[in-house]
């Protein structure tokens, strides 16, 4: 029933969302007062010890415990109000339901008395011209009077029903109001965001979320919350409007939002590169009149400035040129029976050209969900390396491992920002320092469904980016490093990764490779430029990479490093040729993602002669037979 000025549902959002965050807070209490504990135990251990090292690191073990309650004191402090909230808002859906159903039977009895006063020929006559509010006057009524005024009484009783119900609207906005101030008085709230956590602006915009007042919320208010686990929470409380409206207003943001689905970081990113298409043509424009104001001066003739409009339309037209092409690529995958599926457009999870920064993901998608299919167990990460950019990203790299490994396997190409261009620029390590954080965010925005594993693997120099990543908390399965730089600046080891230090890792690399191969430490010294090498490190397994299947020669297995003539790789190509589908590095690289058997590396041998030690290679080694080990992890 349609009751004629009746607000909307004061009492609408929901009471469980609510919990849900009241939980998340309690949660991150309980894990801070262990951290607590465990510090507090080490100070105790260090107790008996007088050294000068120990003395200076009593005050920073007593700093970090005290932070660490308070941290967890304000995420209880924050728990306690969300519950608060919670139960009001309950309270407040209680009441708003039966002070609704009490105004249905006012308005439902305005109807009853009026049929008592009008019978159905005065209805015909005159009940036309009376709105719901009416009543007939009285010189028209010629009988009992009472019938009127038992009409009137009814109206008077559903307008004062309907004001109790509608003033439950200002008690929901003072409630909302007094939560966020709650929560923004919360001493020690920057603690909050502590290791990304929720930071204060998420905390409100939690408050506003949970309010209802979906309206409101903006992309940046749930970009706000900084943990990709509570973005999608937020998400999924969402109805199909407002993530609509959310992605038209800022597909910026939500094409790049940790945790999101894939389906809609794509569908925001399409409109992301439809806007950049549209924002590089009118660069192009720009650029032509400015040429042809050129034209028309004396200079022009001697200034070839022709020559640098030209130049300068060319790089516009060529991202024009990609950014069209994401749009029109074709993307095959297969479904869960078998069936070979063909979309079109790629699916980008990351664009932002201000960051140099894009993304793609290669495999199959939940209709449902938007994003990686429950049967799908094995999901990869790719990182590429030096000279990776927006236009040139390595993604066809993933798109074959994608479907060497099948149906079961999805697999991300990730370059998520600025990447060196040249040699040079790579021997800087300010790229994997801003680079592995931002990995590492991505990868916990990644929906892997139990059982599934995932692995992250990185090539070159984004060998070092994962590294990095590893050491800022990424979260994988497994993880492979391809011909990597090394393990991270500053890295000395797999025991300086919190989260992966017992996860299997696997490395490999051409024996000729000159590109970082001579960066590379050894066993006496081994670390180098970019950190710990992965040749040599311990916990650290190299597989082989030493033949190439020659489809032309009845797929003979020929030896890629030392064999002219043959379709061998340079010492500068077999940097990158470990990627040449059905070689022994990428056959290796699949089983590591799959978890299946992977070949060993084959190590050499040093022989003694009268003319000195010679060293044999292990591919070149008389006794060398194939050995094969099973993928660990997940």
């Amino acid at each position: 029933m349609s009751l004629p000025g009746i607000a909307a549902d004061p009492a609408g959002g929901s009471v469980e969302s609510a919990r849900g965050l009241a939980a998340f807070f309690r949660s991150r209490a309980e894990s801070e007062r262990v951290r607590s504990t465990s510090a507090v135990r080490a100070l105790t251990a260090l107790n008996p010890v007088t050294a000068q090292s120990v003395d200076a690191l009593r005050p920073r073990i007593t700093l970090l415990s005290d932070r660490l309650t308070r941290t967890a004191d304000a995420a209880d402090t924050a728990a306690g109000i969300l519950d608060d909230y919670a139960d009001a808002l309950a309270d407040l859906a209680l009441r708003a339901d039966l002070a609704l159903t009490r105004a249905q039977d006012d308005y439902a009895a305005i109807w009853s008395r009026r049929a008592e006063a009008l019978n159905a020929t005065s209805e015909g006559l005159v009940g036309w011209s009376l709105g719901w509010d009416d009543v007939l006057p009285s010189w028209l009524y010629l009988d009992d009077a009472s019938y009127l005024r038992r009409w009137q009484g009814a109206i008077d009783e559903y307008r004062s029903s309907r004001a109790h119900y509608n003033a439950l609207h200002d008690e929901r906005e003072e409630l909302d109001r007094r939560t966020a101030d709650r929560l923004s008085g919360i001493s020690l709230v920057a603690e909050l965001t502590h290791d990304g956590a929720v930071g204060l602006g998420g905390v409100a915009a939690s408050a506003a979320l949970w309010a209802g007042d979906t309206d409101a919320l903006t992309a940046a208010q749930i970009a706000g919350l900084g943990d990709p686990a509570l973005v999608r929470r937020v998400w999924d409380s969402l109805d199909e409007g407002d993530r609509r409206r959310l992605t038209e207003a800022d597909p910026q943001i939500i094409g790049n939002l940790d945790g999101l689905p894939i389906a809609a970081r794509v569908a925001a990113n399409r409109i992301s590169i439809e806007r950049e298409i549209a924002a590089r043509q009118a660069e192009i424009d720009r650029l032509e009149g400015l040429r042809d104001q050129a034209h028309a001066s004396a200079y022009h003739s001697e200034s070839g400035i022709d020559r640098v409009y030209d130049d300068l339309v060319a790089e516009q037209q060529t991202l024009i040129d990609y950014y069209r092409g994401l749009l029109d690529q074709k993307v095959y995958w297969t479904d869960r029976d078998g069936t070979q599926r063909l979309d079109t457009g790629a699916r980008v999870v990351v664009f932002d050209p201000s960051r140099g920064a894009i993304a793609t993901y290669h495999g199959a998608l939940d209709p449902a969900t938007g994003d990686i299919p429950s049967w799908v167990v094995n999901v990869a990460i790719s990182v590429p390396g030096t000279g990776s950019n927006i236009t040139d990203f390595g993604d066809a790299r993933a798109a074959d491992l994608a479907r060497a490994a099948g149906a079961s396997t999805a697999v991300f190409q990730w370059a998520g920002g600025e990447f060196p261009q040249s040699i040079p620029e790579a021997m800087s390590t300010s790229y994997s320092h801003d680079l592995g954080p931002r990995l590492r965010d991505f990868a916990a925005g990644v929906q892997v469904s139990t059982p599934a594993t995932l692995t992250v693997l990185g090539h070159s120099y984004g060998g070092a980016v994962v590294g990095l990543a590893e050491k800022a908390g990424l979260s994988a399965d497994r993880v492979l490093y391809v011909a990597a730089a090394g393990m991270g600046d500053g890295v000395q080891g797999v025991a300086d990764f919190p989260n992966t230090s017992d996860v299997p890792h696997y490395a490999m690399m051409s024996r000729n490779d000159l590109v970082v191969g001579l960066i590379q430490a050894n066993e006496s010294d081994p670390i180098a430029l970019h950190g710990q090498t992965t040749l040599h490190a311990d916990g650290v397994t190299r597989l082989e990479t030493g033949r190439i299947v020659d489809s032309d020669m009845d797929s003979a297995h020929i030896e890629d490093y030392n064999v002219p003539g043959n379709g061998t790789p340079s010492s500068i190509d077999s940097h990158s040729s470990l990627y040449t589908v059905g070689s022994t590095a990428f056959d290796n690289m699949v089983a590591v993602i799959t978890g299946g058997q992977a070949e060993v590396y084959a190590e050499s041998q040093t022989i003694v002669t009268v003319s000195g030690p010679v060293v044999i290679d292990g591919l070149d080694r008389d006794d060398y037979t194939p050995t094969y080990i099973t993928v660990s992890g997940g």
